[in-house]
């Protein structure tokens, strides 16, 4: 048996004479310290590849999906704050409301009211337009009747003869010349038969010499006369026409009156109505400006007590938002 333990075969001494060439060739082709290409064997033939490379993305997703990370769940406590109430504050806060309601409800009152009266003042507007109209057609009626009796009235005038014009002794025109002629002569007789003093006669002569020098304006008026008869007619019949538009005139006047009596009355109501609008819509003023005074009253209030409650409306926000986070899952 020893000797068959012993027996190496010859391939094999030779192969073990020969691993020192095989080393030393090697070491003669690869440099010191040159890294070794694994593989390589001392032979340029590439290595060839059994399979496609992975991608390292790929390998991480399905190492996420084979070991997902388990989900943290936090949780977060936050403090509730409670609304502050100052005692001191809120009875002045309540009566300052009060007063507030109290100031609205007298202004919508006086509105209302101011409402009503313009709408009373619309409606005597409106009827007053109408009586208003009609007396304005009785007031062309009335100068249209005016304008056509005045020639009438001054043609009567004229026919009615000269007026007294204050000479001494009262003396007049004369309606003609023969009436002239007839007065002085009479004057003329007093002095020629009747015993008068001197004074008297020479006051006669003074007559007659103011009479002589209205002969002129005597014959003027004649032919003036004259020519009132030819356009107009006789004296009689310009009266009767005169007479007929005074009549009508006289009419007319009486159904103005009528008009005028309730265009007054209208108006009165409308002085009446003006009167309390104005009263109103200063009592209104006044009423505002003490509402608004209350309503400032109540915003420093209310600014005091927003102010002391500051923190409690910042917690408000702040729950809020941590309840939108918490909904959506973004914590």
């Amino acid at each position: 048996m020893a000797s068959q333990s012993a027996r190496v075969p010859a391939e094999t001494v030779s192969e073990k004479k020969n691993l020192p060439k095989e080393n030393k060739k090697m070491n003669n082709g690869a440099k010191v310290n040159e890294p070794i290409k694994f593989g390589s064997h001392g032979t340029k033939e590439p290595i060839k590849e059994e399979g496609k490379k992975v991608p390292v993305t790929a390998l991480r997703k399905d190492a996420v999906e084979d070991w997902p990370e388990p989900k943290q769940i936090h949780s977060f406590y936050i403090v509730r704050y409670r609304r502050f109430e100052d005692q001191n504050l809120k009875p002045k806060f309540d009566q300052a409301e009060k007063e507030l309601q109290k100031m609205n409800k007298t202004r919508f009152q006086l509105i209302e009211k101011l409402r009503a009266r313009r709408a009373e003042r619309s409606e005597l507007f409106g009827q007053r337009k109408p009586v208003s109209a009609e007396n304005k057609e009785f007031r062309t009626v009335i100068e249209g009747k005016r304008k056509e009796i005045k020639p009438l009235q001054d043609a009567l005038g004229k026919l009615r003869g000269p007026r007294k014009d204050g000479r001494e002794g009262g003396v007049g025109l004369c309606s003609s010349e023969a009436e002239l002629d007839n007065l002085i002569k009479s004057l003329q007789y007093r002095i020629q038969h009747e015993s008068i003093p001197l004074t008297e006669e020479k006051k006669i002569l003074r007559e007659i010499k103011q009479l002589e020098g209205t002969r002129g304006e005597i014959k003027e008026n004649v032919a003036l006369r004259a020519q009132i008869q030819d356009s107009m007619g006789e004296k009689e019949s310009i009266q009767k026409q005169v007479k007929l538009i005074s009549g009508g005139l006289d009419g007319v006047h009486k159904e103005q009156q009528a008009v005028k009596a309730k265009l007054k009355i209208l108006d009165d109501q409308l002085d009446a109505n003006t009167s309390q609008i104005k009263s109103l819509d200063e009592e209104l003023k006044e009423v505002t400006k003490k509402r608004d005074a209350a309503f400032v009253r109540v915003q420093e209030l209310r600014n005091q007590r927003e102010e002391a409650n500051a923190p409690f409306y910042k917690n408000v926000a702040l729950l809020q938002k941590a309840k939108l986070l918490a909904d959506k899952k973004d914590v």
